[in-house]
């Protein structure tokens, strides 16, 4: 069986050298820490399936149960210890890593398990280091700090982990988790693909996507962004876990099957606090009818929710059916391969969408997807400042608008293209905020509002945008955009050791993101602290060995509207090492 979990791995450090010394009492004292730390597993729900003379290896169902187990083994160890001084300190190395196990009665197998153990072993004495999966999972639930060990190469294991040292210990800290709205809220969840064809992943995530987008348009209900929804993903969490972390009244989860030129799509409405299911239905037709099917689905859940809604009230775009569905099935694709972020996926999605386009021309939703990939492409330093294919994503994003004029995705997408790769802010934030005016629960249009509004120098109005943003998504995959605008937008003020510490933020979500490194070098060099500088630098010039200061300042002059800033931003860039040219 296969399924989600946390696996958490814990030694003694020093075992064998504690057995040469004194065999009987390193045995007894090590069997009693072992017990006690066997007794703390047990009691944060954890289920042990494998132990040593020295050491265990545990199951958990959450990564915020398996950090405070951790922690509070820690803190019982450093007690422990001082209550017997002049004999040598017990000390436990313990790792934490999280995904998807196989299971086999009490035994548990998978890659998962040889990770966490190979970060125990990573570990010093007393320390606990935890994967980039875990930090993700527990940094909206804990107090800890952490340290960016930076992405390790891990023995046996083909890609390298991101890696954090946990640096306070507060184990027995409440999660903090965001306030109830007074609106109805709810969060769509990933709905389940039942195709015998695993490529219809993308079709179903699709689906689940623009349901979102639908009950987003919806004035009076608060709807979570895709981002955080789809952190529940091949993921077994109680509703009532899930209400919490998101700070929602109600989950909509369901099915879709896709056969050929026929679709099904199942959906339920649950209570989160119970689990209770309070409405549930099933809707067949046409694959060329996806869009009127999501609209039902979206029309019965807003019926439950509010039952004093007219359907007449909701405000929804009106959609034809696709042209061509195979255009459509390479825009989901594509949609797939660019949120994975890495370069290849980004050329792959790029060219899905070229192949669509090609087939459904004026498809909006496909230019505007695909003049996000182009500009994806300058923001990480991929391609050169004045690449020409940067003009022509600005190209594409003002068709995009044009054609879907009343499509909030497709408007805050061109936005925030026009923004960046056209240097046209003023016009960007004008699509932008009448995508927000279609629909104000867009996070992503909060988001990308915050960061045009950041490079125009409006500092203010960025910051609100983004805090609502992150309350709107507050488990983000990509909460590293919304701390990246913050960046800008305190820097454009001249806010340096605030900007700075959003940039470290974003470092910790996503370490190898180019424009934070440039904010981080650039503030360090203005406050002096050049030693830093420097090795941010070095930094900026492994993930794009050709930046300039001259580079960096074509770059961002065609976006950042106040000229000091720019200034700033490169003169910050030189103090702390950046070559000036080529030459």
């Amino acid at each position: 069986m296969r399924q989600e979990a946390v696996i958490f791995a814990a030694d003694v450090a020093g075992y064998t050298a504690m057995m040469e010394r004194d065999e009987e009492e390193a045995f007894a004292r090590v069997a009693t820490s072992i017990s006690n730390l066997s007794d703390i597993i047990t009691t944060k729900d954890g289920a042990i399936f494998s132990t040593a003379g020295d050491g265990v290896l545990a199951r958990f169902a959450s990564a915020p149960s398996a950090l405070r187990a951790a922690l509070q083994a820690q803190d019982s160890m450093v007690k422990a210890n001082s209550s017997e001084p002049g004999t040598q300190e017990i000390l436990f190395r313990m790792g934490l890593h999280m995904g998807e196990v196989v299971t086999q009665g009490d035994r548990v197998f998978g890659s998962v398990v040889n990770v966490a153990a190979r970060l125990q072993h990573m570990a010093k004495p007393g320390d606990i280091i935890v994967s980039g999966s875990v930090h993700e999972a527990v940094r909206e639930t804990t107090n800890c700090r952490f340290e960016f060990l930076g992405a390790l190469e891990v023995r046996g294991v083909a890609q390298r982990v991101r890696c954090f040292r946990v640096l306070e210990q507060e184990y027995d800290k409440k999660p903090v988790f965001p306030v109830l709205p007074e609106k109805p809220s709810i969060a769509v969840l990933p709905f389940v693909n039942l195709s015998n064809d695993p490529e219809q992943e993308f079709f179903a995530d699709g689906v689940v996507e623009d349901i979102i987008n639908a009950l987003s348009r919806i004035q009076f209900l608060f709807v979570i962004g895709r981002g955080s929804s789809f952190t529940y993903k091949n993921r077994v969490v109680p509703p009532h876990r899930i209400g919490q972390e998101l700070g929602v009244r109600y989950l909509l989860n369901g099915t879709v099957r896709r056969a050929g030129g026929r679709m099904r799509i199942t959906g339920s409405l649950i209570r989160a606090e119970d689990g209770a299911q309070i409405w549930s239905n099933q809707f067949e037709g046409d694959v060329t009818d996806i869009f009127a099917l999501q609209d039902r689905v979206t029309e019965g859940v807003a019926a439950i929710i509010e039952p004093k809604l007219l359907f007449a009230e909701v405000d929804r775009v009106s959609r034809e059916p696709p042209q061509s569905i195979v255009a459509h099935d390479l825009f989901l694709r594509a949609t797939g391969h660019f949120y994975r972020l890495t370069q290849n996926d980004t050329e792959i999605a790029k060219d899905l969408t070229d192949r669509a386009l090609r087939l459904d021309p004026d498809n909006a939703r496909c230019l505007a997807l695909g003049g996000r990939c182009r500009n994806f492409r300058k923001v990480q330093g991929w391609v050169k400042p004045d690449d020409p294919s940067i003009a022509e994503a600005a190209m594409m994003a003002c068709r995009a608008a044009e054609l879907a004029p009343n499509d909030s995705e497709v408007l805050w997408m061109a936005g925030i293209i026009m923004t960046l790769a056209g240097g046209d802010t003023s016009g960007g934030i004008a699509l932008i905020d009448r995508a927000l005016a279609i629909n104000p629960n867009s996070s992503d249009a909060l988001t990308y509002s915050g960061m045009a509004r950041a490079y125009h120098g409006d500092s203010d109005v960025a910051l609100a945008h983004l805090e609502r943003a992150q309350r709107l998504s507050p488990r983000d995959a990509q909460t590293y955009n919304k701390l990246t605008a913050a960046a800008f937008a305190t820097f454009t003020a001249a806010r340096y050791e605030e900007s700075l510490d959003w940039a470290n933020r974003t470092l910790l979500e996503k370490p190898d993101y180019l424009p934070a490194w440039r904010i981080r070098a650039a503030c360090l060099g203005l406050l002096d602290r050049i030693e830093e500088g420097n090795a941010a630098v070095s930094r900026v010039l492994a993930l794009s060995p050709k930046e300039t200061q001259t580079s960096t300042r074509i770059y961002y002059s065609v976006s950042i509207k106040r000229a000091s800033a720019v200034d700033a931003l490169v003169a910050g860039l030189g103090k702390a090492g950046l070559p000036l040219d080529d030459a």
